[in-house]
């Protein structure tokens, strides 16, 4: 039987939350899973994200998430240098999780109570009568994400 050292930088759940903390990051999945074709350039990300982050801070996210395999990055030999940024497997299936979190968001606090119906129109989720649910299948991971919500 294998002997596991059970330490902080071992945990599983350390690294799920380490991959997506940071004040960008899930605005930044959120925002690559909704792109057309799930794929957007630098500036078009930027611009999608509704808040104003500084170039060095956008940018350090998006190192961070592609060094957790979350996102890809690909160069084109062009001029000028054209980059593109999607969701890699893993983060495909993250997204969901994302979606599920900001629908919680709207249900858990109280301040949304006014708008619910409102904002839960705007879900990213599959919608139900009173569920949502968020589902991803990685054929080349194979491996399926699937969360039904129940509201």
């Amino acid at each position: 039987m294998e002997s596991i050292e059970h330490t902080f930088e071992s945990c599983s759940l350390n690294f799920a939350c380490s991959a997506i903390s940071g004040k960008w990051k899930p605005y930044i999945i959120w925002y690559l899973y909704d792109a057309p074709n799930g794929v957007c350039r630098y500036g078009e990300l930027k611009r999608r994200v509704p808040y104003n982050i500084s170039h060095k801070m956008f940018t350090q996210q998006l190192q961070e998430l592609e060094r957790d395999h979350i996102i890809s990055r690909t160069e084109y030999d062009e001029k000028p240098l054209r980059v593109e940024y999607s969701l890699t497997e893993e983060g495909k299936l993250l997204a969901p999780v994302i979606l599920y979190l900001r629908d919680w968001g709207v249900i858990a606090n109280p301040k949304f109570a006014e708008t619910e119906k409102t904002l839960l129109a705007r879900t990213q989720g599959v919608v139900e009568d009173t569920s949502i649910s968020y589902a991803y299948h990685s054929e080349k991971l194979k491996k399926s994400v699937d969360i039904r919500f129940q509201f």
